[in-house]
Protein backbone atom coordinates (compact mmCIF):
# COMPACT_ATOMS: atom_id res chain seq x y z
CA UNK A 1 0.00 0.00 0.00
CA UNK A 2 3.10 2.72 0.70
CA UNK A 3 5.18 1.51 -2.29
CA UNK A 4 2.83 2.79 -4.74
CA UNK A 5 2.33 5.97 -2.91
CA UNK A 6 5.76 6.64 -2.96
CA UNK A 7 6.02 6.81 0.95
CA UNK A 8 9.37 5.41 2.07
CA UNK A 9 9.71 2.78 -0.61
CA UNK A 10 12.79 1.19 0.20
CA UNK A 11 11.31 0.70 3.67
CA UNK A 12 7.95 -0.37 2.24
CA UNK A 13 9.79 -3.10 0.01
CA UNK A 14 11.47 -4.29 3.42
CA UNK A 15 8.34 -4.48 5.24
CA UNK A 16 6.67 -6.45 2.56
CA UNK A 17 9.57 -9.14 2.36
CA UNK A 18 9.38 -8.98 5.80
CA UNK A 19 5.65 -10.12 6.29
CA UNK A 20 6.31 -12.81 3.31
CA UNK A 21 9.11 -14.45 5.10
CA UNK A 22 6.65 -14.51 8.25
CA UNK A 23 3.86 -15.51 6.27
CA UNK A 24 5.61 -18.73 4.69
CA UNK A 25 7.55 -19.29 8.12
CA UNK A 26 3.76 -19.88 9.46
CA UNK A 27 3.09 -22.05 6.80
CA UNK A 28 5.83 -24.77 7.15
CA UNK A 29 5.47 -24.04 11.18
CA UNK A 30 2.11 -25.08 11.08
CA UNK A 31 2.75 -28.46 9.27
CA UNK A 32 5.40 -29.13 11.69
CA UNK A 33 5.42 -33.04 12.68
CA UNK A 34 7.18 -35.53 14.36
CA UNK A 35 9.09 -36.26 11.48
CA UNK A 36 12.87 -35.33 11.07
CA UNK A 37 12.62 -32.29 8.77
CA UNK A 38 15.05 -29.35 8.37
CA UNK A 39 13.00 -27.53 5.94
CA UNK A 40 9.96 -27.88 8.38
CA UNK A 41 12.42 -27.35 11.79
CA UNK A 42 15.42 -25.07 10.58
CA UNK A 43 14.02 -22.99 7.65
CA UNK A 44 11.12 -22.01 9.29
CA UNK A 45 13.30 -20.40 12.26
CA UNK A 46 15.42 -18.63 9.38
CA UNK A 47 12.80 -17.36 7.88
CA UNK A 48 10.92 -15.97 10.99
CA UNK A 49 14.93 -14.56 11.99
CA UNK A 50 15.37 -13.01 8.95
CA UNK A 51 11.97 -11.31 8.61
CA UNK A 52 12.58 -9.88 12.32
CA UNK A 53 15.99 -8.53 10.95
CA UNK A 54 14.17 -7.16 8.07
CA UNK A 55 11.43 -5.23 10.18
CA UNK A 56 14.67 -3.78 11.85
CA UNK A 57 16.20 -2.66 8.79
CA UNK A 58 13.08 -1.56 7.13
CA UNK A 59 12.22 0.91 10.44
CA UNK A 60 15.85 1.99 10.18
CA UNK A 61 15.44 2.86 6.34
CA UNK A 62 12.16 4.34 7.34
CA UNK A 63 13.45 6.92 10.02
CA UNK A 64 16.41 7.35 8.25
CA UNK A 65 18.64 5.91 11.07
CA UNK A 66 21.84 4.34 10.90
CA UNK A 67 21.64 1.22 9.66
CA UNK A 68 22.71 -1.97 11.63
CA UNK A 69 23.41 -5.11 8.78
CA UNK A 70 26.45 -6.71 10.86
CA UNK A 71 25.12 -6.86 14.46
CA UNK A 72 21.66 -8.06 12.59
CA UNK A 73 22.97 -10.56 10.65
CA UNK A 74 25.59 -11.94 13.60
CA UNK A 75 22.79 -12.57 15.76
CA UNK A 76 20.61 -14.27 12.85
CA UNK A 77 24.10 -16.72 11.92
CA UNK A 78 24.69 -17.05 15.85
CA UNK A 79 20.83 -18.40 16.28
CA UNK A 80 20.95 -20.77 13.01
CA UNK A 81 24.92 -22.22 14.19
CA UNK A 82 23.47 -22.62 17.05
CA UNK A 83 20.35 -24.77 16.24
CA UNK A 84 22.20 -26.87 13.75
CA UNK A 85 23.95 -28.26 16.31
CA UNK A 86 20.82 -29.83 17.76
CA UNK A 87 18.83 -32.43 15.57
CA UNK A 88 15.84 -31.68 14.15
CA UNK A 89 13.45 -33.72 15.98
CA UNK A 90 10.66 -33.79 18.80
CA UNK A 91 13.01 -34.45 21.22
CA UNK A 92 14.73 -31.74 21.14
CA UNK A 93 12.07 -28.96 20.35
CA UNK A 94 12.40 -26.90 23.42
CA UNK A 95 15.94 -26.58 22.91
CA UNK A 96 15.69 -25.28 19.24
CA UNK A 97 12.79 -22.81 20.66
CA UNK A 98 15.04 -21.39 23.18
CA UNK A 99 17.54 -20.81 21.06
CA UNK A 100 15.16 -18.87 18.47
CA UNK A 101 13.29 -17.43 21.37
CA UNK A 102 16.24 -15.58 22.41
CA UNK A 103 17.71 -14.69 18.86
CA UNK A 104 14.30 -12.69 18.32
CA UNK A 105 13.71 -11.14 21.21
CA UNK A 106 17.49 -9.77 20.35
CA UNK A 107 15.96 -8.63 17.37
CA UNK A 108 12.73 -7.43 18.63
CA UNK A 109 14.66 -5.27 21.92
CA UNK A 110 16.29 -3.35 19.12
CA UNK A 111 13.70 -2.54 16.82
CA UNK A 112 11.47 -1.66 19.70
CA UNK A 113 14.23 0.69 21.01
CA UNK A 114 14.73 1.67 17.34
CA UNK A 115 11.34 2.68 17.02
CA UNK A 116 10.97 4.42 20.19
CA UNK A 117 13.96 7.13 19.48
CA UNK A 118 13.13 7.54 16.23
CA UNK A 119 9.04 9.23 16.68
CA UNK A 120 9.82 10.34 20.02
CA UNK A 121 11.74 12.92 17.92
CA UNK A 122 8.35 14.42 16.82
CA UNK A 123 5.87 12.75 19.09
CA UNK A 124 5.15 12.49 22.93
CA UNK A 125 6.50 9.78 25.21
CA UNK A 126 2.42 8.33 25.26
CA UNK A 127 2.18 7.99 21.11
CA UNK A 128 5.60 7.27 21.42
CA UNK A 129 5.12 4.16 23.57
CA UNK A 130 1.84 3.34 21.44
CA UNK A 131 3.39 3.34 18.52
CA UNK A 132 6.09 0.95 19.87
CA UNK A 133 3.83 -1.21 21.68
CA UNK A 134 3.18 -4.08 19.50
CA UNK A 135 6.98 -4.13 19.05
CA UNK A 136 7.90 -4.39 23.63
CA UNK A 137 4.63 -6.85 23.47
CA UNK A 138 6.83 -9.29 21.03
CA UNK A 139 9.85 -8.66 22.71
CA UNK A 140 8.08 -9.55 25.87
CA UNK A 141 6.33 -12.86 24.73
CA UNK A 142 9.71 -14.23 23.31
CA UNK A 143 11.71 -13.32 26.53
CA UNK A 144 8.76 -15.38 28.11
CA UNK A 145 8.58 -18.31 25.61
CA UNK A 146 12.70 -18.21 25.75
CA UNK A 147 12.31 -18.16 30.23
CA UNK A 148 9.30 -20.70 30.14
CA UNK A 149 11.25 -23.52 27.97
CA UNK A 150 13.94 -23.20 30.15
CA UNK A 151 12.56 -23.28 33.48
CA UNK A 152 10.00 -26.04 32.64
CA UNK A 153 12.40 -28.02 29.84
CA UNK A 154 10.72 -31.25 31.16
CA UNK A 155 7.25 -30.60 31.21
CA UNK A 156 6.33 -32.21 27.99
CA UNK A 157 2.55 -30.29 27.68
CA UNK A 158 3.83 -26.82 28.11
CA UNK A 159 6.48 -27.91 25.56
CA UNK A 160 4.01 -28.42 23.41
CA UNK A 161 1.65 -25.26 24.10
CA UNK A 162 4.65 -23.14 23.14
CA UNK A 163 6.32 -24.74 20.55
CA UNK A 164 3.52 -25.71 17.84
CA UNK A 165 1.09 -23.44 15.88
CA UNK A 166 -1.45 -25.91 16.30
CA UNK A 167 -1.56 -24.78 19.82
CA UNK A 168 -4.45 -21.72 19.63
CA UNK A 169 -2.77 -19.83 22.57
CA UNK A 170 0.48 -19.34 20.24
CA UNK A 171 -1.40 -19.11 16.81
CA UNK A 172 -3.38 -16.68 17.41
CA UNK A 173 -0.36 -15.04 19.62
CA UNK A 174 1.28 -15.09 16.21
CA UNK A 175 -1.47 -13.41 14.27
CA UNK A 176 -2.10 -10.69 16.36
CA UNK A 177 1.44 -9.73 16.66
CA UNK A 178 1.74 -10.10 12.86
CA UNK A 179 -1.73 -7.73 12.42
CA UNK A 180 -0.23 -5.22 14.92
CA UNK A 181 3.26 -4.92 13.67
CA UNK A 182 1.70 -4.70 9.96
CA UNK A 183 -0.71 -1.40 11.35
CA UNK A 184 2.30 -0.33 13.32
CA UNK A 185 4.44 0.31 10.00
CA UNK A 186 2.27 1.72 8.64
CA UNK A 187 1.37 4.34 10.83
CA UNK A 188 5.04 4.99 11.19
CA UNK A 189 5.07 5.25 7.39
CA UNK A 190 1.98 7.85 7.51
CA UNK A 191 3.45 9.50 10.86
CA UNK A 192 7.13 9.66 8.48
CA UNK A 193 5.16 10.95 5.97
CA UNK A 194 3.22 13.87 7.85
CA UNK A 195 6.55 14.78 9.88
CA UNK A 196 8.32 15.33 6.30
CA UNK A 197 5.59 17.17 5.20
CA UNK A 198 5.77 19.54 7.79
CA UNK A 199 9.42 19.78 7.75
CA UNK A 200 9.01 20.62 4.11
CA UNK A 201 6.90 23.44 4.74
CA UNK A 202 9.14 25.07 6.49
CA UNK A 203 12.48 24.91 4.42
CA UNK A 204 13.50 26.82 1.45
CA UNK A 205 13.14 24.07 -1.64
CA UNK A 206 16.42 25.69 -2.94
CA UNK A 207 19.14 26.04 -0.28
CA UNK A 208 17.65 23.81 2.58
CA UNK A 209 17.37 26.34 5.03
CA UNK A 210 14.59 27.41 7.47
CA UNK A 211 12.06 29.93 5.68
CA UNK A 212 10.72 33.18 7.07
CA UNK A 213 7.48 30.58 8.72
CA UNK A 214 10.12 28.89 10.65
CA UNK A 215 12.07 31.77 11.42
CA UNK A 216 9.92 33.72 13.19
CA UNK A 217 8.81 30.28 15.50
CA UNK A 218 12.19 30.15 16.83
CA UNK A 219 12.62 33.90 16.83
CA UNK A 220 9.67 34.17 19.34
CA UNK A 221 11.18 30.59 21.28
CA UNK A 222 14.69 32.56 21.74
CA UNK A 223 13.01 36.00 22.31
CA UNK A 224 11.24 34.19 25.60
CA UNK A 225 14.49 32.74 26.88
CA UNK A 226 16.15 35.86 26.52
CA UNK A 227 13.41 37.39 28.64
CA UNK A 228 13.32 34.59 31.59
CA UNK A 229 17.23 33.86 31.64
CA UNK A 230 18.41 37.40 30.05
CA UNK A 231 20.72 35.32 27.67
CA UNK A 232 21.39 37.77 24.94
CA UNK A 233 21.09 36.87 21.48
CA UNK A 234 21.76 38.78 18.43
CA UNK A 235 20.66 38.27 14.37
CA UNK A 236 22.99 38.66 11.43
CA UNK A 237 21.30 40.13 8.33
CA UNK A 238 22.83 38.99 5.14
CA UNK A 239 22.71 40.04 1.55
CA UNK A 240 24.31 39.28 -1.33
CA UNK A 241 26.01 42.06 -2.69
CA UNK A 242 25.78 42.45 -7.27
CA UNK A 243 23.24 39.68 -7.05
CA UNK A 244 21.04 41.36 -9.93
CA UNK A 245 24.09 41.53 -11.78
CA UNK A 246 24.83 37.70 -11.69
CA UNK A 247 21.28 37.25 -12.56
CA UNK A 248 21.66 39.66 -15.46
CA UNK A 249 25.42 38.28 -16.64
CA UNK A 250 25.01 34.38 -16.38
CA UNK A 251 21.26 34.00 -15.84
CA UNK A 252 18.97 32.89 -12.86
CA UNK A 253 20.23 29.35 -12.71
CA UNK A 254 23.98 31.01 -11.72
CA UNK A 255 21.99 33.09 -9.05
CA UNK A 256 20.22 30.00 -7.88
CA UNK A 257 23.87 28.29 -8.14
CA UNK A 258 24.93 31.57 -5.56
CA UNK A 259 22.16 31.05 -3.38
CA UNK A 260 23.49 27.44 -2.69
CA UNK A 261 26.77 28.75 -2.20
CA UNK A 262 26.70 30.99 1.05
CA UNK A 263 23.96 28.69 2.18
CA UNK A 264 26.25 25.77 2.13
CA UNK A 265 29.25 27.91 3.63
CA UNK A 266 26.63 29.53 6.47
CA UNK A 267 25.48 25.87 7.13
CA UNK A 268 29.29 24.38 7.85
CA UNK A 269 30.77 27.88 9.70
CA UNK A 270 27.71 28.11 12.29
CA UNK A 271 27.47 26.20 15.53
CA UNK A 272 24.42 23.45 15.91
CA UNK A 273 22.45 25.95 18.05
CA UNK A 274 22.38 29.00 15.64
CA UNK A 275 19.49 28.94 13.29
CA UNK A 276 20.19 29.76 9.56
CA UNK A 277 17.26 31.42 7.56
CA UNK A 278 16.46 32.52 3.89
CA UNK A 279 14.90 35.51 4.82
CA UNK A 280 13.94 36.65 1.11
CA UNK A 281 15.15 36.73 -2.54
CA UNK A 282 19.19 36.94 -2.02
CA UNK A 283 18.73 37.84 2.31
CA UNK A 284 20.03 35.24 4.78
CA UNK A 285 19.42 35.99 8.71
CA UNK A 286 20.91 34.10 11.03
CA UNK A 287 19.86 33.90 14.70
CA UNK A 288 22.65 33.25 16.92
CA UNK A 289 21.21 32.23 20.62
CA UNK A 290 24.21 33.24 23.81
CA UNK A 291 25.98 35.69 21.68
CA UNK A 292 26.49 39.57 22.38
CA UNK A 293 27.42 42.01 20.27
CA UNK A 294 31.07 41.64 20.36
CA UNK A 295 30.68 38.21 19.26
CA UNK A 296 28.15 38.73 17.04
CA UNK A 297 30.93 41.25 14.61
CA UNK A 298 33.47 38.40 15.30
CA UNK A 299 30.75 35.48 13.71
CA UNK A 300 29.81 38.24 11.20
CA UNK A 301 33.72 38.71 10.27
CA UNK A 302 34.32 34.75 10.15
CA UNK A 303 31.48 34.76 7.86
CA UNK A 304 32.27 37.35 5.41
CA UNK A 305 35.79 35.88 5.46
CA UNK A 306 34.60 32.45 4.39
CA UNK A 307 32.61 33.70 1.66
CA UNK A 308 35.31 35.30 0.00
CA UNK A 309 37.55 33.00 0.23
CA UNK A 310 35.82 30.50 -1.67
CA UNK A 311 34.30 31.35 -5.02
CA UNK A 312 31.11 30.29 -6.58
CA UNK A 313 31.69 27.86 -9.35
CA UNK A 314 29.26 27.20 -12.06
CA UNK A 315 29.70 25.65 -15.11
CA UNK A 316 33.12 27.13 -16.58
CA UNK A 317 32.28 30.49 -14.71
CA UNK A 318 34.00 31.42 -11.24
CA UNK A 319 31.67 33.70 -9.87
CA UNK A 320 33.12 36.10 -7.25
CA UNK A 321 30.56 36.41 -4.26
CA UNK A 322 30.39 38.82 -1.85
CA UNK A 323 27.82 39.82 1.71
CA UNK A 324 26.82 42.55 3.37
CA UNK A 325 25.88 42.07 6.49
CA UNK A 326 24.19 43.90 9.42
CA UNK A 327 23.90 42.57 12.78
CA UNK A 328 21.87 43.76 15.97
CA UNK A 329 21.89 42.55 19.08
CA UNK A 330 18.54 42.21 22.15
CA UNK A 331 18.33 44.51 24.63
CA UNK A 332 15.44 45.85 26.91
CA UNK A 333 14.44 48.24 24.77
CA UNK A 334 13.95 46.19 21.70
CA UNK A 335 11.17 44.00 20.50
CA UNK A 336 11.87 41.34 17.94
CA UNK A 337 9.65 43.08 15.39
CA UNK A 338 12.30 46.06 16.32
CA UNK A 339 15.13 43.72 16.86
CA UNK A 340 14.72 42.66 12.88
CA UNK A 341 14.31 46.27 11.65
CA UNK A 342 17.68 47.34 13.68
CA UNK A 343 19.32 44.65 11.80
CA UNK A 344 17.79 45.53 8.06
CA UNK A 345 19.05 48.64 8.94
CA UNK A 346 22.27 47.74 9.97
CA UNK A 347 22.63 45.92 6.36
CA UNK A 348 21.44 48.86 4.26
CA UNK A 349 24.04 50.63 6.25
CA UNK A 350 26.58 47.91 5.32
CA UNK A 351 25.79 48.66 1.17
CA UNK A 352 25.98 52.59 1.82
CA UNK A 353 29.65 52.12 3.35
CA UNK A 354 30.74 50.43 0.18
CA UNK A 355 29.30 46.51 0.30
CA UNK A 356 31.37 43.55 1.24
CA UNK A 357 31.59 45.20 4.92
CA UNK A 358 29.09 45.01 8.06
CA UNK A 359 27.43 47.57 9.89
CA UNK A 360 25.65 47.62 13.21
CA UNK A 361 23.49 50.51 14.47
CA UNK A 362 22.54 51.60 17.59
CA UNK A 363 19.39 51.19 19.53
CA UNK A 364 16.85 53.89 20.22
CA UNK A 365 17.09 54.75 23.51
CA UNK A 366 13.48 55.24 25.85
CA UNK A 367 13.36 58.83 26.79
CA UNK A 368 10.36 60.14 29.33
CA UNK A 369 9.84 63.72 29.79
Amino acid sequence: MTSPLRIAPKASRLFSLANLCMFFGMVLYFYRSDTVSYLHWYFTDMLFTFGFCLLRWGGLHLFKQKLTYQTDLTIFSLTILLMLLIPPQVAYASYLMIIASFGSSLLFFFISRDNYQAIRKSLSIFYSLMLTLPFILATLFFISRFALLLIFTEHQPIIETLTTLKSPVVLWAYIGFILSINCVLFGNALTRLVYKIHKLAKKDQLTGLWNRHALMTRLDLVDALWHREHQAYSLLLLDLDHFKRINDTYGHLCGDAALQHVATILKRSLRKVDFICRFGGEEFLIILPATDAEKAYFVAEKLQAQINQNNCKWQQHTIEVQVSIGYATIDQSLSVEQLLQLADEGMYCAKQQGRNTISTLTPPQNTTT
